[in-house]
């Protein structure tokens, strides 16, 4: 899959590091980011680190952080293709230049969640600033641009190379010395101080006075801040790194733990996003051809931000750039796709009961195929059975979901109800995602998950005959010719 397979639709970006467009994804109502990025007038040290970035963000998934929906390169430039987002942080501080602390509270919640994610993958943003924190349907922020992150190793425990905006710089930072993710905790103190007052703590046109003020000016906090709000900032905005408040602790904090119903909340979300099948890690398990975040190219208005980098720095040629607010987007909800409630446990597979039932005829199977919410819920075992593992086809109730999937998916073939493209984009990665599940177990007590899934394979495949690319068809093949040697001895 590549470039050819999206409409692009409008230029709403550009910046020093190329161009971003919304775009939509082909025979679907999806609408995407597309990132643009030359490769001219780069070294081959500038190319192997936006590799390098784009693994990166592949690998992210978190409810708060911009998704990497797919990445291709070719001899000119990079694409990346990720969520579209609403509005940037950035905007709104523009606009209403402070917020009420309720509502920079419920942000301090997800950036929390953000940044712990990141940091118990021992990935540092490095660049935590406003025009980075995106927010997207239903108020949820999402963290992006990771133009600057870095994993670390299990044994580094500090770098050394400057990265970053200078307002939400750390004292070690701007003073060139080693610093750890706490780094990023400081600029989470610095971006909800702006948020609350409507400019950070320290803030001059002058860069050597900034990091002047960062280093040695204590913070000066307004009287209507909370005490647990102050608590909070205090904790973060320590000049020394040692004394910062971090993980585990962090999370229990009272300004940002967590109540019963945001927890409830936040789990109903994943469910749904579970059903729905919004993770475009299925879809995209074959096909990426690179794989993950590029520096988000510079857009949007307002003041620009300063960034600084360490003449010592091994990572790009040492430098002070302007930079201006970033135009990152996030994905908006599938027009073409039914609402899907949450289900777990028996709801899920009474679900489930309903649509193998309607599917018996031609008429439902024909409804069921046009409803993306229905084939959700059909897949749904497949995924399951692929995200916990071989362990789980121990599970009888797991086996019988997955079994009863493929009978629906039989019945919708019979009935002509799956689409050519959404066959190939969504069914036939996610039945591949079963086969290969049931390739791995220790037994072969699953192997009539094996057989009626390279049965209905076999037939999907000619319902998307002319739609598939080469590297796509090639694991295809590649099962089908087991397809032989699973049914021959049992027949």
């Amino acid at each position: 899959m590549g470039v050819e397979n999206y409409h692009v639709i409008e230029l709403v970006g550009e910046g020093s590091f190329g161009k971003v467009y919304k775009g939509r994804r082909k025979y679907t109502g999806q609408t995407v980011a597309m990132k643009f990025i030359l490769k001219h007038g780069k070294s081959d040290k500038d190319i192997d680190n936006l590799r390098q970035e784009i693994e990166i963000l592949r690998q992210l998934k978190h409810e708060n952080i911009i998704e990497m929906l797919d990445a291709f390169e070719s001899p000119q430039e990079f694409c990346v293709v990720t969520e579209f987002a609403q509005g940037e942080l950035f905007e709104i501080l523009e606009d209403d230049k402070s917020l009420p602390e309720a509502q920079v509270q419920a942000i301090a919640k997800q950036l929390v969640k953000a940044l712990h994610y990141l940091h118990s993958h021992r990935i540092i943003h490095r660049d935590m600033k406003p025009q980075n924190i995106l927010i997207g349907a239903g108020g949820i922020v999402k963290l992006c641009d990771f133009g600057f992150a870095r994993a670390m190793s299990c044994n580094t425990m500090v770098l050394r190379s400057i990265k970053g905006t200078p307002l939400y710089m750390a004292p070690e930072l701007v003073r060139e010395q080693p610093y750890n993710h706490t780094a990023d905790l400081w600029s989470l103190g610095v971006i909800l101080y702006e948020l609350y007052v409507g400019q950070p703590p320290f803030y001059t046109n002058s860069v050597y006075t900034l990091i002047r003020h960062i280093v040695k000016d204590p913070v000066k906090y307004p009287d209507s801040i909370s005490p647990n709000f102050k608590s909070f900032l205090k904790g973060l905005l320590n000049k020394v790194s040692q004394n910062r408040l971090t993980w585990p602790g962090l999370l229990e904090h009272p300004f940002v733990r967590e109540t019963s119903e945001e927890l409830a909340a936040r789990d109903a979300r994943a469910a749904t996003a579970a059903a729905r099948g919004c993770d475009a890690a299925w879809r995209g398990e074959v096909n990426i051809t690179l794989s993950s975040p590029l520096p988000t190219p510079a857009v949007g208005r307002g003041r620009a931000r300063e960034v600084i980098e360490s003449p010592a720095s091994t990572d790009r040629p040492a430098a002070s750039i302007p930079r201006v607010p970033n135009g990152n987007h996030q994905q908006q909800q599938n027009p073409a796709a039914a609402p899907v409630p949450p289900t777990t446990g028996s709801e899920a597979t009474s679900t489930l009961d309903k649509i193998e039932s309607t599917s018996r005829t031609v008429k439902g199977a024909q409804a069921i195929g046009q409803d993306r919410g229905a084939l959700a819920h059909i897949l749904h075992p497949f995924r399951n059975l692929h995200a916990k593992g071989t362990a789980a086809l121990a599970s009888e109730q797991a086996s019988t979901a997955a079994s009863q999937a493929l009978r629906v998916l039989s019945n919708l073939l019979a009935g002509n109800a799956i689409q050519q493209m959404v066959a190939v984009e969504d069914v036939i990665p996610t039945v591949v995602v079963l086969l290969r599940t049931t390739l791995s177990a220790p037994n072969a007590q699953h192997v009539h998950l094996l057989i009626k899934g390279l049965g209905v394979l076999r037939k999907l495949i000619d319902v998307g005959a002319g739609k598939m690319d080469s590297s796509f068809l090639h694991h295809s093949v590649a099962l089908l010719r087991l397809y032989p040697q699973v049914t021959n001895p049992l027949s």
